[in-house]
């Protein structure tokens, strides 16, 4: 699930930074933006759709599409999108390209084609130097087991990124999640060494600790903010006290989050994990069920994936065996749900 969060910390990074192209009429541009943001991928697909259909803004319109694409797992139909839309960009729209590219080589990444995507990074120097082009780079050269090469993508990505949090911390999950964190424990390092004590910074210092395993010091930084708890860091402060099997304090604030900042998948998805620690499996189905019920897509994935582990754990091997298939179906890309999968067929 590693590289799946580093991904995911990617291509939201990169939803953040897209071009503002439009003028007027951009009701359905505008609405199938917003739907992405939500997680409501497919609903995201219709208003594109109709965008497409009265032919204005076709550049934004295939973005948008190859955006919800990818976050369906949809890869080729997203690499499509996004060449469509490169094709209708204007000489002098450089930005817009690079922008463009660099959504699809996420979802060439996204769909193992590493030489593919590290070929459109190459393009995406052309128009000037990308840190998130350099690392996502650096990403592909060590899928292909040129760590030398991913090496020097990751220096010169940081060279131009010195102080950019989720940066340092993907380059030192891609080298973790190779068994090589030894030589990613420096990139952490350089993050710590950020001088700033404003919240943001506090919160990304915590979540160092936290990957570190230093649970006791993430703890530490998060109650500096004591009176600035945001949803970010609500949910890592839970997500610390789960790694201590401390499932009550963690339940607890999930409970508190939901009540602040209203249901969402994820925090049902929290509740999920305490009631698997400590055995509940019937009370996790529950939380599973509200969390499905959310007109939110987001974070769904983890909900459909621990109702597969659920199952398991209430030895409901048919029922997980069905489960297992309908999730691959739906996150063919998921290597975890792959691996379930194929354990599941052997039961």
């Amino acid at each position: 699930m590693k590289k799946r969060f580093a991904i995911i910390l990617t291509a939201a990074a990169l939803s953040m930074t897209g071009c503002s192209l439009l003028g007027q009429d951009t009701y359905y541009i505008d609405q199938g933006m917003e739907q992405i943001n939500s997680g409501n991928y497919e609903e995201a697909l219709t208003s594109f759709s109709s965008a497409e259909q009265e032919g204005k803004h076709l550049v934004e319109s295939y973005r948008g599409s190859g955006m919800a694409y990818m976050a369906l797992g949809e890869y080729d139909k997203a690499v499509e999108a996004f060449d469509r839309a490169v094709d209708l960009t204007k000489e002098k729209q450089k930005d817009v390209r690079k922008d463009i590219l660099m959504y699809k080589a996420t979802a060439l990444y996204q769909s193992g084609d590493y030489e593919g995507a590290a070929k459109v990074c190459d393009t995406i120097q052309t128009f000037g130097d990308s840190a998130d082009a350099y690392y996502l780079q650096g990403l592909c050269y060590m899928e292909l087991d040129e760590k030398d090469k991913a090496g020097v993508d990751f220096t010169t990505a940081v060279k131009l990124s010195p102080q950019d949090y989720d940066l340092l911390l993907n380059i030192y999950e891609c080298y973790d999640d190779k068994n090589l964190s030894a030589e990613g424990d420096a990139y952490l390092q350089q993050a710590l060494a950020i001088n700033s004590d404003d919240s943001e910074d506090i919160y990304q210092k915590a979540r160092i600790y936290y990957f570190l395993g230093d649970y006791d010091d993430a703890k530490t930084e998060l109650n500096k903010m004591a009176d600035s708890m945001d949803e970010l860091s609500t949910m890592l402060l839970c997500r610390t006290y789960m790694k201590q099997d401390d499932t009550a304090h963690a339940r607890q604030l999930y409970q508190q989050y939901m009540d602040k900042y209203g249901e969402t998948p994820e925090a049902y998805n929290g509740m999920v994990l305490c009631d698997i620690a400590d055995e509940n499996y019937d009370s996790a189905l529950e939380n599973i069920t509200k969390g499905l019920a959310l007109s939110n897509d987001k974070g769904k994935q983890d909900l459909y994936f621990n109702e597969i582990v659920v199952y398991e754990k209430k030895l409901d091997f048919a029922t997980a065996k069905e489960k297992a298939a309908e999730y691959v179906k739906n996150y063919p890309a998921d290597e975890a749900g792959i691996r379930e999968n194929n354990f599941l067929k052997t039961r």
